[in-house]
């Protein structure tokens, strides 16, 4: 059966997302240095400025990439079966990676407050909780057919 092209656009997505996160990660050290000589920015006079957000940027990159590894492995189990535990595990793991982002976020609100982190903070304590009631839904999806298989 051929894939639909919904479902090829997003793999194609997802698989560019993992290239382009894990690319900028790995290169953040040269982007942040350019970034400094390049354009000014109101808190980099501070002291320890740039060690903070070289960190604060390279620790929600891995995170980034983290989640968007799990999206692609789950999308790997759409043709087969999706709801499997596997997809519940990875769930809770992206709801966990989330609030361990918003964290992040919401820390760095307290050091250097900036609108786009406050909006950040929102949109990933909002992913968290997506993320724990999708697992949630998959769990008792799983249940459901695992009890139907075993009536058939």
């Amino acid at each position: 059966m051929k894939e639909p092209l919904v479902s090829r656009i997003l793999r194609f997505t997802l698989y560019s997302v993992l290239v382009l996160s894990a690319l900028m990660t790995v290169t953040m050290p040269i982007m942040l240095d350019t970034y400094f000589r390049v354009l000014y920015d109101a808190y980099s006079p501070q002291h320890g400025y740039r060690v903070f957000i070289m960190s604060f940027l390279m620790f929600v990159g891995a995170g980034g990439t983290w989640v968007v590894w799990e999206m692609v492995l789950m999308l790997r189990s759409i043709p087969t079966n999706p709801f499997v535990l596997r997809n519940v595990r990875a769930l809770r793991r992206v709801g966990i990676i989330s609030a361990i982002l918003a964290a992040a976020f919401l820390a760095k609100c307290f050091v250097y407050v900036t609108f786009l982190t406050m909006v950040g903070t929102a949109i990933l304590v909002l992913a968290c909780l997506f993320a724990f009631t999708l697992a949630s839904l998959f769990r008792q999806a799983v249940a459901f057919r695992e009890e139907n298989d075993l009536t058939i």
